[in-house]
């Protein structure tokens, strides 16, 4: 099924140590993502031909875009704090948290498609702009991460809302999370 649309982009912080997360948060309307996951596939070679492949999950890239990235999204995606004027001081010190990122897709028949990706980091944004000219162009916030499997290997979850028996699962996921029951903080 083609996808027609992208749409409710949360985030929940992340603690490996603990193996918990937060309560997920809603973040600025979704502009667009992109995500790849790295696998090395190496292949091994006896008798004149090829006798065994294995395959190792690497980092995952993950870009996405919203309309706007609200400052308190900025301080939970990257771990930064306001001073006491209220202004958003980045330093070398701050350490952006791990957070699990979840999303949905339209599919063109009905429904949606679900993600969560378990474990990542994002960096610090850029800043790029123009000025307004003749015709008006909108430039969205973007931000770029890696992700990595948790300790326990798992790295993403989805589900297709149209599945038997998807619409329980599909109506928490952006309240309870598909984070195979463990619990919240």
């Amino acid at each position: 099924m083609a996808y027609v649309g992208l749409s409710d982009f949360h985030a929940a912080v992340y603690d490996p140590a603990l193996k918990t997360y937060s309560t997920p948060v809603k973040l600025s309307p979704a502009v667009s993502a992109n995500i790849t996951p790295n696998f090395e596939s190496v292949t091994m070679y006896g008798d004149d031909r090829a006798v065994y492949i294995e395959e190792a999950l690497g980092a995952i890239e993950f870009e996405f875009a919203v309309t706007d990235l609200k400052t308190a999204e900025y301080e939970l995606l990257l771990g930064k704090t306001k001073n006491a004027d209220g202004v958003l001081i980045d330093s070398v010190d701050d350490q952006a948290p791990f957070v699990a990122i979840m999303f949905r897709m339209k599919l063109a028949g009905g429904g949606y498609k679900y993600y969560c990706y378990y474990q990542g980091k994002f960096q610090t944004p850029g800043t790029e702009a123009a000025t307004k000219g003749e015709s008006i162009e909108f430039a969205p916030e973007t931000l770029t991460g890696s992700f990595v499997a948790r300790e326990d290997g798992k790295w993403r979850a989805h589900l297709n809302s149209n599945d038997e028996g998807a619409e329980a699962t599909a109506a928490t996921w952006f309240t309870a999370g598909p984070y195979e029951a463990t619990p919240q903080v």
